[in-house]
């Protein structure tokens, strides 16, 4: 699969890197070259392009830039396109208010590319953890959340968690994207409120009956 990648942060470079190991050609698209060079070092089958050509190498699209929308939402136009963002702290808050206002980062995304197929997914994963620890999330059966209007969409980003080793629940439609959002709000507030026991609520647990 042909994976494009925008923007070279923490959440990029490690999903970019893990679907490279696992065989996708992936591009990563920077507005400096220097980092989407320094990105693909080591990996077979990755490119370092500017964001617009890597938009327009993928077939699918992890679009990292938080609150961005895209200059030209033609250029998404039939791609699936994963939003792993979530939502910047209140004005005197530590982070987002528990009472959202207004549609979701996944929504926003949508509407300003209508002909794109939208998918909420990774923003409740510390990124950290499945870089430098990807076994212990795997271990935990640790999930990601899903929220799309577009089933299919859905399904590609739940065979890309799977390469990541995460498990995948569905949330519905687009609509059921901000309690994704809030759920990573949740966490991030622990962190700060709690920081001694904020890690035993980090992963979505497979809860389901297993033989002993």
């Amino acid at each position: 699969m042909r994976i494009g990648i925008v923007g070279v942060g923490q959440v990029g470079e490690t999903l970019g890197s893990i679907w490279a190991r696992a065989g996708h050609e992936v591009a990563f698209g920077s507005r400096d070259s220097v980092k989407a060079a320094a990105a693909v070092k080591g990996l077979a089958g990755a490119h370092a392009m500017t964001q617009e050509q890597a938009v327009a190498f993928g077939d699918v699209v992890l679009w990292t830039p938080r609150g961005v929308m895209p200059a030209d939402p033609n250029l998404l136009a039939g791609k699936i396109v994963l939003d792993p963002n979530n939502r910047e702290p209140d004005p005197g808050r530590d982070y987002a208010s528990p009472h959202p206002n207004g549609l979701s980062y996944a929504e926003r995304l949508q509407a300003a590319a209508p002909q794109a197929r939208v998918v909420k997914v990774f923003n409740t994963i510390v990124m950290r953890v499945l870089r430098e620890t990807p076994e212990r999330l795997a271990a935990s059966g640790t999930q990601v959340l899903l929220a799309s209007d577009d089933g299919e969409a859905k399904t590609v980003a739940a065979g890309l968690a799977a390469d990541a080793g995460l498990g995948a629940v569905d949330l519905g439609g687009l609509d059921a994207s901000w309690l994704a959002e809030a759920m990573a709000d949740a966490f991030r507030q622990g962190m700060r409120t709690s920081p001694a026991e904020w890690r035993q609520a980090l992963v979505f647990a497979d809860l389901t009956d297993r033989p002993n």
